[in-house]
This record gives structure tokens, sequence and C-alpha cells, in this order.
């Protein structure tokens, strides 16, 4: 018996799976804004070095790069929605304190914050898909959720730079 007779989609995967893509569309979204808005930094926080800047990404990436393991045991062992719930809450709380920086320092510590929420989001949301839907279906779920990806880097490229120019970097985040 095929896993997809044995283990039919539940009947609330499509929902979910719709909304682990918009979270993860919004993930990406943020995740780029700040490229959108970097000159607008730069003109803000006088006395700001290239190389400061030049940190801004890499510090999210290496505090996702790090706690990412310890996110997959978790997420192993304990209940993953609640792991989703809490992350996309510190990475939503993290992206709020970014635009209300009056530093350098916060701006970089809000977006090491951010990384944080996104390995807890990022490492679990998968495998509750995995769950969801069988085999024969999983490809084509995990495609639509990753689909987010491209489309919510250019998106935060835009909007940030949309918004920032229009608004200010600030209301971007």
């Amino acid at each position: 018996m095929s896993d997809e007779a044995r283990d039919p989609r539940p009947p609330r995967a499509g929902a979910a799976l719709a909304l682990l893509f918009a979270i993860n569309l919004l993930n990406y979204i943020d995740r780029y804004l700040l490229a959108g808005v970097l000159p607008l930094v730069e003109r803000e926080f006088t006395g700001i070095t290239k190389q400061q800047l030049g940190w801004l990404a890499p510090a999210f990436l290496i505090v996702y790069t790090l706690s990412s393991p310890f996110f997959g045991v978790a997420g192993d062992r304990g209940r993953r929605r609640v792991l989703i719930g809490a992350g996309v809450q510190v990475w939503s709380l993290a992206t709020a304190l970014a635009g209300r920086a009056r530093h350098f320092a916060e701006l970089f510590a809000a977006r090491m914050l951010v990384g944080i929420g996104e390995a807890a989001y990022g490492t679990t949301a998968p495998t509750v898909i995995a769950d969801l839907y069988a085999k024969e279906r999983r490809g084509r779920a995990l495609t639509l959720f990753y689909v987010a990806i491209p489309v919510g880097s250019a998106l935060g490229f835009q909007l940030g730079g949309f918004l920032g120019t229009q608004l200010s970097w600030r209301s971007a985040f």
C-alpha cells in the first residue's frame, strides 16, 4: 500500500501550507529589506563605516547558522507548532526593533535577533509540511513553500527601496 493510500492528506494541510508559505514569504521579504534601505541607514547613522554596514547581513546569517542545529533538535523533541510560533514572534519583534534602532549597535543586535527567530521557523516549518503530505505530494508542497524564497527576496529589495524612500527606512521595517 502506498504512503498516499495509508496516509491521506489531512483536511487542513492546504491551509497549513498556505500559512507557512505566507510566513516564509514575509521571512524573505524581511531578510532582504535591509539591502533596499542600506543607503538610507548609512545616511542617517553618521560616522558609520562601509565595513560596519557590511556586517549587518552576516550578523544575521552567523546567528542563524549557529542556532539552526539547536532548533532542529528542539523540533525533533518538542512541539513544532509552538517552536514555529515562538520563532515568528521573536523574528517579528526583532524586525520592529530594527525599525526603532537609534544607534548602529541597536540595529546590529536586532538583526542578530532576527537570525534566532528565523532559525526556529526555518528549520522546523519544512518538517511540518513533510508530516502533512504523503511522499507522492510532498515534493510539490515543499516546492510551493520554497517558491517564497526568490519571490520574497525580490519583493524585499523592491519594498525596502520603495518604502524607504517614500516613508523612511524605519517604516520599511
